[in-house]
């Protein structure tokens, strides 16, 4: 983990694209050795590579199993009790690589060609280090832990992992998709052989097909099928089936087309994240109040529908006011009549342009049980943009909408908390680094009450140093009512915090 982390820093150091290039490939190489969650983060930032003519993380995706054939047969012999040769009629030699194991093509004595993926000897220990390993990303001097909730995140991806690692978990959901998607006829989803899977091996049906790299440049109208199909599927598991397959990186995914017909092939369902009703009610319900013109001119339940996915109340009060205008930018695609292009949303420029000081607030304030719905929904974008085939995103919504539970009505008037006595309406923090700012938050300005609570304790020492006294200035804040003023600074070489109301 240790030299991984110098790959990375050779990466950012390079300046010409020689040297960058190399830092690279030596960096994409050891994170495919290490296998576990650095392969992962590779397979994840894969996604950005769909349609780009240079790719550097995709051989993440689909790469050659690094455990020799006798090791790997004799894991399967052992996890199976019994010799290949009374389970399969053949075997592949040559595996090829998964994040957490790696799969293996066979075929079964009644001829039917499957999938054999058996996990890596000792893979559970090497999570559980990489967890403990892994820089998670801090704010300087201290960080902001009140402000992005890191355990959280960490929580989140190491419970996720935990069912990665259970095979039997992941048959379960296979079987539930193969169930939901069984009369669809575009998606094909394999069969799981239980008499030949456990913990940590898992058969399963051989499901053909190309990769997006292929499919990309196939006829438009079956591009726009496929296109059709991933956008019904995602949508349809967020709003009526409640589960969502979580790792679209592109080796999971396959695509086929035979007499007019055009298929999407799910290959891996380890990450599949069971989401919350309630989070995918509030989401249906603020789509709705775009759609329907009701967002616009009602801050209040707009902000109702955010805090009932479970965005943070004290970061986003402060921009209650750009939720609405925010949220028509987010749902265009749904609001557009017959099919919509990608390539008009310049979706990041409008949120830049909407949000300005306020962007870090709606980072941090979502909770951290929605990343893997955030990586899915940016999965599936990457994908349309790949096929580059318009489909009417409002239809295939309709369609997902028929079988969900009617969206509750959001809390009345969130924004009703007095401000009497209120001087000033912000409280700003704001992190910078060689003279650039790495974080900017605004609260309300009543936060600062509370600001012993935002700042972490490390900080709080340092302050501390400086007979600068947080609890003190909190307790002046109330007494001046809350008057426009700098509460305090800190520099420490390069990294700075500043805190103010205004």
């Amino acid at each position: 983990m240790g030299l991984l982390a110098k790959d990375m820093a050779q990466v950012r150091s390079r300046r010409n694209r020689a040297g960058a290039g190399r830092a690279r490939a030596r960096l994409v190489e050891r994170m495919g050795a290490l296998h576990g969650l650095p392969q992962k983060i590779g397979q994840i930032l894969s996604l950005g590579e769909m349609s780009a003519p240079e790719q550097t993380y995709t051989s993440l995706t689909e790469c050659r199993g690094t455990l020799p054939a006798p090791e790997a047969f004799a894991e399967m012999e052992k996890c199976l009790g019994a010799k290949l040769s009374e389970c399969f009629r053949t075997i592949e030699e040559e595996g090829i690589s998964a994040s957490l194991g790696q799969v293996h093509r066979a075929v079964l004595p009644d001829g039917r060609p499957v999938a054999v993926k058996i996990q890596y000897p000792g893979m559970a220990e090497a999570l559980r280090l990489d967890l403990r390993a892994l820089g998670w990303l801090t704010a300087p001097v201290g960080g902001l832990k009140r402000g992005f909730d890191l355990r959280a995140y960490q929580q989140e991806v190491g419970a996720m992992l935990q069912e990665e690692l259970d095979y039997r978990h992941e048959a379960e959901m296979i079987r539930i998709f193969a169930a939901r998607t069984a009369e669809w006829e575009e998606v094909r989803v394999p069969t799981v052989i239980d008499e030949l899977s456990g913990d940590r091996i898992l058969t399963m049906t051989w499901v053909e097909g190309e990769p997006i790299s292929a499919a990309r440049h196939w006829p438009l109208e079956e591009r726009r099928k496929l296109a059709a199909c991933l956008l019904r599927l995602f949508l349809t598991s967020c709003f009526a089936w409640g589960y969502l397959h979580s790792d679209p990186h592109p080796g999971n995914y396959r695509f086929a087309r035979s007499d007019g017909k055009a298929t999407v092939g799910l290959l891996d369902f380890g990450c599949v994240k069971k989401l919350e009703a309630g989070q995918m009610q509030a989401l249906a319900g603020l789509v709705r109040d775009v759609l329907d013109g009701r967002a616009r001119g009602d801050t209040e339940r707009v902000l109702a529908r955010y805090l009932g996915m479970g965005f943070n109340r004290d970061l986003l009060t402060p921009m209650a006011h750009l939720l609405a205008p925010l949220s028509e930018v987010l749902f265009k695609p749904f609001g557009t009549a017959g099919e919509f292009s990608l390539s008009s949303w310049n979706l990041s420029k409008k949120v830049g342009e909407i949000l300005h000081e306020f962007r870090w607030n709606f980072r941090f304030a979502g909770p951290a049980n929605l990343i893997y719905f955030m990586r899915a929904y940016q999965g599936l974008i990457q994908y349309l943009q790949a096929l580059d085939a318009p489909v009417n995103w409002r239809a295939a919504l309709e369609e997902a909408w028929k079988d969900q539970e009617p969206a509750s009505e959001p809390e009345p008037r969130p924004l009703s908390k007095a401000r009497l006595k209120m001087k000033s309406e912000k409280l700003r923090i704001r992190i910078t680094e060689a003279n650039r700012t790495k974080v900017d938050l605004t609260f309300r300005a009543a936060a600062a009450e509370n600001l012993p609570d935002l700042v972490p304790p490390e900080l709080c020492a340092k302050l501390a140093e400086r007979s600068i006294d947080v609890e003190k200035i909190a307790r002046e804040v109330v007494a001046r009512d809350f008057e426009p003023a700098e509460l305090f600074q800190l520099q420490e070489g390069e990294k700075g915090i500043r805190v103010w109301l205004e």
